[in-house]
């Protein structure tokens, strides 16, 4: 059976290495996901003491275990806010770790069934990524990853608070209002992306558009969250500077090519601006690149009717990181 004091001495040894291992880990998908144009909730823990030497226990109580069998001494926790975007990050993943194994909870359940279906990785850091290379000491410590949707999340800290198990001792109507509330859980996630879907699709509404297809970049660039308020707001008055609707649809076909067009210097300004982020605030929302836009095609455009809404000096400072003198 498990010997306590070693347990104790091994993690007391181990759990530093694994905090900065965490640290590590968030960091680097937190800079390296927004390259995929998303920005998901990214969590990390350590295990604590207890909850390890409760689970040897449990687990030596069933086969044979010890601590070094632990393979979530160090969690990841990534949430997402769509389930298309599971697809991405497991692309990510299995691109930048070194993936020891994985489950895949919704493959693994029958038809008929209802239960928590987010995605599981066992991972170790990979030396070949130039970001981990100096990390040798840590190369061998395997730690779990958990991909799950919002509603996947929830879902768990709610089954966890009420102590739930699937099982078929549960008195049959407990065990469905358990399948009525899974079911909801799945059935949101669907919509949810349903919708999310279809509002990247809706042309009519063209601020609204134009903020979906700049999202992603802005995550890609600027590497943070951002007010969806002021966006469409701010989207509103440019778009009203173009005179008719022929115009505006030009920009919401042309602005992805604009923005891959110059892409080394959008990077450029982001990368050397990103500590001033409280001095330029239109870089730290996506409609900044129908004004870098506006300012390469329609540059009169905008300069004859920025002033009624905005203050000038905005505007100088715009330029000067554009590198445009109107």
């Amino acid at each position: 059976m498990a010997n306590v004091q070693e347990i104790v001495d091994l993690w007391n040894e181990e759990q530093p290495k694994y905090e900065n291992l965490g640290k590590i880990v968030c960091a680097f998908i937190k800079d390296k996901i927004t390259d995929y144009e998303l920005l998901p909730e990214i969590q990390h823990r350590t295990k604590e003491l207890l909850s390890i030497i409760k689970k040897v226990k449990k687990k030596q109580s069933q086969k044979e275990y010890s601590y070094h069998h632990l393979k979530d001494k160090l969690g990841i926790r990534i949430i997402c806010s769509f389930q298309e975007e599971m697809k991405i990050i497991d692309e990510f993943l299995q691109k930048f770790f070194t993936i020891k194994e994985v489950e895949y909870k919704q493959e693994n359940l029958d038809f008929d069934k209802l239960d928590y279906v987010s995605n599981h990785y066992d991972a170790q850091i990979n030396l070949g990524i130039n970001e981990f290379k100096k990390h040798t000491e840590l190369a061998g410590f395997v730690f779990e990853i958990q991909v799950r949707t919002l509603n996947q999340h929830a879902w768990s800290n709610t089954a966890h608070s009420l102590s739930y198990k699937q099982e078929k001792d549960l008195p049959p109507n407990l065990k469905r209002k358990v399948y009525r509330l899974l079911s909801l859980y799945e059935l949101a996630d669907d919509e949810f992306s349903s919708v999310n879907k279809a509002l990247k699709e809706y042309r009519d509404n063209h601020s609204y558009t134009l903020l979906r297809k700049l999202e992603g970049k802005f995550y890609k660039y600027a590497k943070i969250d951002f007010d969806r308020e002021i966006s469409l707001n701010t989207i509103n008055i440019l778009l009203s500077y173009y005179e008719n609707e022929t115009n505006i649809n030009q920009v919401i076909n042309e602005i992805d090519g604009f923005i891959i067009s110059n892409e080394q210097k959008i990077q450029r300004i982001y990368d050397e601006n990103r500590n001033r982020f409280y001095e330029i605030l239109f870089l730290t929302q996506p409609e900044i690149f129908i004004i870098w836009y506006m300012l390469q095609s329609n540059p009169f455009t905008l300069e004859d009717n920025w002033a009624n809404d905005f203050e000038e000096e905005d505007l100088e400072q715009i330029k000067t990181l554009w590198g445009n003198d109107l």
